[in-house]
C-alpha cells in the first residue's frame, strides 16, 4: 500500500542528540537547507499509482529513495556507497530528516524504484515536477533559456572492428553454450577455441596480424548466421539478434552459404552496432554512444540557473531534431514555453525557427550562409509579410497579381506580369522565373524567408551582443561531467542512460538551489558594519 512520508518530526532527531557546537555546524551545511527546502520539491503522489491501495507492506519513502538516488548523482558514487552513507552519515540522517536507527534501506530497494522509474517515461516526469516546483519556491525567471548539447558513453568498452567482431561472436557462443550445450557441442573444435577455451584474446592483435584475423572472424560470423538463421530456439536468442545484426551491418553477403571469404563494408552506417554490451549505442561525430541534449535558464536576473529539459538521442541524430522536443518539454516544466531560446548553429533551419515561433518563442541561433554574389537580387531584397508566407513587392516596389498555395501546403508561388519585369536592369539575375503563360513566378517557402531573415540579422552588432550568453552552457556540461560523472556511465542501454542522466542533472539542479541557500544563509547571519558575530544557540 502507498503511505507518504509523515510529516511529523521526532523529538529523537539526530540534531537533538548531539552538543550545541556540533549542532550550529550542520545547521550551517547543506545537510540544513536540503531538508528545509529540497525535501519538499520531490512529489510523492505522482508514485500513488504503483502501488496498491489495500494489499501489501507499507512502501519505502518516496522521499527517502528519491533523496538516496539524488544524493548518489550529487556526489558520484556507487550504489553501495551511498547505502553506505545512508547508514552511518550523520549529515544525510539530517538532511533527509531520518532517525539514524532507521536510515536503512538495501539495495534491492533502489534498484525496484529504478524500474518504477524506467516506466515513468525514464524519470522524465520527476524530473519535471521537481524542477518545476524548484522553479517556483526560487521565484526563477524562465524567459530566456539556452540549448546545447554534450556527448556521453555509456558502461562499454570502446573497441575496434576486430574487437567489435570477436565480443559479438563470444557473447553469442557462450549464451549458446549455456542454453543448448549440445549444439555448441557440434561446433568445430577450431572456431570454439578461438572464442572459448582459447589462451590469450583473439581480437588482441599486432597491427599487421588485425586484417587476417578480421577476416577470419568474418568468416565465423557469415557461417554461425547461416548454420543457425533456421534453427527456432537459437534465433529466438538475444546474443544471435545481435550476431545476425552484426553480419548485415557490417558484412557484404555473399551469394553462397559454403563462400570461403567474406568481404567486409568499406564504411558501415552510424546506427550499425558499435558494442554487443549495449546494442542502443550509435557512432556520430562526436564519437560512440549518445548525445545528452540539455536546455537552461539563462536569464541575468535569476540568482542561479536550473536545467529546463533534458533528453537523451542518438549519437548519429542531428541536434535539428531536438528543437520542438525541448520547447514541448520546457512548457511541462515551465508552464510555458520562453519568449527567447538561444543555441548554436546546429539547431538552426528554417522549420524549427517557425515551430518555435508557432509557439511563442524566439530560436536565436544563427545560420552559416555564402554571401551572394554583389548586386544579385535574392529573397532578402523581396518584402514579405511578418509570418513570410505573404510576398508583399519584389525589389523595383512591383506588387504580385496573384498568390498561391501549392498542395504540399509549404511552397508558395507569387505571380507578376510580363508588364511588370519588363525593362527591370535586373531580371537576368532575379529569381522570378518566366511560366508557359508568359506570367512571371517567384517561388518560395516561409522556412526560406525565414533563414533570409535570420542571416540579416544575425550580422547585426546586437544579434552578437545577445547571443554572447549562449555558451554559458558550455560550464553546466563541463560540471555534469567533471563533478557528476556525466562523460562515462555506469548503465548501458538507452533507457537506462535516460534515467540516469536525468538523475544527475536532476542532482545538478537541487545542489544549486541548495547551495544558494545557503550562501544566503551565511550572508544573512554575517555581522553589518560595528556588530560582532554572535554564537548560534
Amino acid at each position: 500500500m502507498f503511505r507518504p512520508t509523515s510529516p511529523q518530526r521526532s523529538v529523537f532527531a539526530v540534531e537533538h542528540r548531539l552538543d550545541a557546537s556540533k549542532r550550529a555546524r550542520l545547521e550551517r551545511s547543506w545537510a540544513h537547507e536540503y531538508r528545509a527546502h529540497a525535501l519538499k520539491l520531490i512529489d510523492e503522489a505522482r508514485f500513488a499509482k504503483y502501488f496498491d491501495a489495500n494489499n501489501g507492506r507499507p512502501n519505502k519513502s518516496v522521499r527517502l529513495v528519491v533523496s538516496v538516488l539524488v544524493l548518489k548523482e550529487r556526489f558520484d558514487l556507487t550504489d553501495e556507497e551511498a547505502l553506505e552513507q545512508l547508514e552511518w552519515n550523520t549529515a544525510w540522517h539530517y538532511a533527509l530528516d531520518v532517525l539514524p536507527e532507521e536510515a536503512h534501506t538495501c539495495q534491492k530497494t533502489l534498484h525496484n524504484f529504478r524500474a518504477l522509474l524506467l516506466g515513468d517515461d525514464e524519470g522524465a516526469g520527476l524530473f519535471e515536477s521537481t524542477t518545476a516546483r524548484l522553479i517556483d519556491a526560487a521565484h526563477l525567471r524562465t524567459g530566456r533559456q539556452r540549448q546545447d548539447s554534450t556527448h556521453v558513453l555509456s558502461n562499454i568498452k570502446l573497441l575496434t572492428r576486430l574487437g567489435l567482431f570477436v565480443q559479438t561472436v563470444t557473447k553469442f557462443l557462450e549464451a549458446l553454450r549455456k542454453a543448448h550445450p549440445r549444439l555448441c557441442g557440434q561446433l568445430d573444435e577450431e572456431l570454439r577455441e578461438r572464442y572459448l577455451d582459447r589462451e590469450g584474446y583473439f581480437a588482441d592483435a599486432r597491427g599487421s596480424e588485425a586484417p587476417r584475423r578480421l577476416e577470419q572472424t568474418a568468416l565465423d560470423v557469415h557461417q554461425l548466421v547461416r548454420r543457425f538463421e533456421e534453427h527456432r530456439g537459437v534465433a529466438a536468442m538475444e546474443s544471435f539478434g545481435l550476431l545476425a545484426r552484426l553480419y548485415a551491418e557490417q558484412c557484404v553477403v555473399p551469394a553462397s552459404k559454403t563462400a570461403e571469404k567474406v568481404e567486409l563494408e568499406e564504411k558501415p552506417s552510424s546506427s550499425s552496432l558499435q558494442s554487443p554490451a549495449d546494442p542502443d549505442a550509435t557512432y556520430g561525430h562526436k564519437g560512440k554512444g549518445y548525445e545528452v541534449q540539455l536546455t537552461e535558464t539563462c536569464d541575468e536576473q535569476n540568482p542561479f540557473q536550473v536545467v529546463t529539459s533534458v533528453g537523451v538521442s542518438a549519437a548519429n541524430e542531428s541536434d535539428q531534431h531536438h528543437v520542438v522536443p525541448a520547447l514541448e518539454q520546457i512548457e511541462r516544466t515551465c508552464g510555458e514555453t520562453p519568449e527567447t531560446l538561444h543555441a548554436d548553429a546546429g539547431y538552426a533551419s528554417g522549420e524549427n525557427i517557425i515551430a518555435a515561433q508557432e509557439r511563442g518563442t524566439d530560436l536565436a541561433a544563427p545560420i552559416g550562409s555564402k554571401g551572394p554574389e554583389a548586386g544579385t537580387p535574392t529573397l532578402k531584397d523581396f518584402k514579405f509579410d511578418e509570418a513570410g508566407k505573404q510576398l508583399l513587392s519584389c525589389p523595383r516596389g512591383e506588387t504580385p497579381v496573384e498568390q498561391r498555395e501549392y498542395a504540399n501546403g509549404k511552397t508558395r508561388v507569387a505571380l507578376f506580369t510580363r508588364k511588370q519585369c519588363s525593362g527591370c536592369p535586373m531580371r537576368s539575375q532575379c529569381p522570378v522565373m518566366k511560366t508557359r503563360s508568359g506570367k512571371r513566378a517567384l517561388r518560395f517557402r516561409a522556412t526560406e524567408v525565414a533563414l533570409t531573415r535570420r542571416r540579416i540579422e544575425q550580422e547585426t552588432p546586437q544579434f552578437r551582443e545577445r547571443h554572447r550568453i549562449r555558451s554559458g552552457i558550455e560550464a553546466t556540461n563541463s560540471e555534469l561531467k567533471r563533478a557528476h560523472r556525466l562523460s562515462k556511465l555506469r548503465v548501458r542501454r538507452r533507457a537506462r542512460v535516460a534515467l540516469s542522466v536525468r538523475l544527475k542533472v536532476m542532482a545538478l539542479n537541487l545542489k544549486r538551489y541548495v547551495t544558494h541557500l545557503a550562501r544566503a544563509a551565511v550572508a544573512m547571519a554575517a555581522p553589518g558594519p560595528g556588530e560582532t558575530l554572535t554564537a548560534v544557540r
